[in-house]
């Protein structure tokens, strides 16, 4: 419409990171991400055998360079002995964030029965929704975002 400045949708980029136990960080390759992550192929052999910790980081762009963070993910992958993602624990996964956003869609939790049993899946899913935080390592994340470092 005339009269009307027209709303521009930001450039948004985006960063994936494998934050160790130890809370170091290195950069993860986008090809690497997406043959590990979308095609479940063993790309990630560097890291066989062990759990390891993938941050996503949304920003915005100015210049193609980082401006703004929008937002950032955070997920616990158990990578097999071949370099590729764990199917049971990606199954785990799927119902822990099918469950929490069920929680904030206002679904209610099940009821416990008379018989004095009580489910502490709610609290377990709790504790496993807060290990999805980068928590010491978003400084690390955020230096080589701006820094430039190179991909695994």
């Amino acid at each position: 419409m005339a009269g009307q400045a027209a709303m521009e949708s930001p450039n948004l980029g985006f960063r994936f990171f494998v934050v160790g136990g130890d809370h170091s960080v290195s950069r993860l390759s986008q090809r690497s991400y997406t043959d590990f992550c979308m095609k479940r192929r063993p790309s990630l052999q560097c890291f066989a055998g062990s759990t390891i910790n993938v941050a996503t980081v949304i920003y915005t762009l100015e210049n193609r360079k980082p401006k703004q963070i929008v937002r950032i993910d955070y997920v616990r992958v158990r990578v097999d002995s071949e370099g590729a993602p764990d199917q049971a624990q990606k199954d785990e996964n799927l119902r822990l964030i099918a469950n929490h956003v069920g929680k904030l869609l206002g679904d209610e939790d099940p009821d416990d029965t008379a018989d004095n049993v009580v489910s502490a899946v709610r609290q377990f899913d709790q504790r496993r929704w807060a290990r999805l935080h980068p928590g010491p390592a978003l400084k690390r994340i955020l230096e080589i975002l701006v820094g430039g470092r190179q991909a695994v």
